[in-house]
């Protein structure tokens, strides 16, 4: 590998890091009351949940707009960021999941424009949007530092997957 090919693997790798400090792990997204409610009671059935809302949710609706708002960073398409910042956040069904993906995307915008990288182009495109979607967040970063769509779109499901598996675990 080249050094500019290693270090945007450096950068997918710091995304999609269970220790990247967006708060993540406090998350379940329902995994937990699936539990609690005797729906997800071992390995079989939590790989159910889990390949479910991953097929169901995470695969029709995130992954596609992960995908818009990644082309749209790299046209610096502001109306279409926009958009589909707010087509995402609309599609939260239940006031926590909203709360998660916007505490998760202020976490992130906050994270980018305090490292030195990151900051002054952090700051001037996503310092002015206050209601901030995880997915756009991500998306800014993973087009910020060159990662390729197919990496991005691997380093942003996998680190959703293990979040999964950890909350069952």
């Amino acid at each position: 590998m080249n050094r500019e090919k290693d270090i945007r693997l450096v950068h997918l790798l710091r995304l999609a890091s269970p220790a990247l400090p967006v708060g993540a792990f406090c998350y379940s997204q329902a995994l937990e009351t699936a539990v609690d409610r005797s729906i997800v009671r071992d390995a079989p059935t939590a790989a159910q949940w889990i390949g479910d809302v991953m097929e169901y949710s995470v695969g029709r609706m995130e992954a596609p707009t992960l995908l818009r708002l990644m082309a749209s960073w790299r046209r610096a398409d502001f109306a279409a960021i926009d958009h589909w910042n707010g087509l995402f956040l609309s599609s939260r069904e239940t006031a926590e999941l909203r709360a998660e993906t916007l505490q998760m995307g202020y976490s992130l915008k906050k994270l980018l424009i305090e490292l030195e990288e990151t900051h002054e182009v952090a700051q001037a495109h996503l310092g002015r949007r206050e209601a901030i979607a995880f997915p756009t967040a991500f998306a800014f970063a993973a087009v910020h530092w060159q990662i390729s769509t197919q990496a991005a779109m691997l380093g942003y499901l996998w680190s959703w997957l293990e979040n999964q598996v950890m909350a069952s675990v």
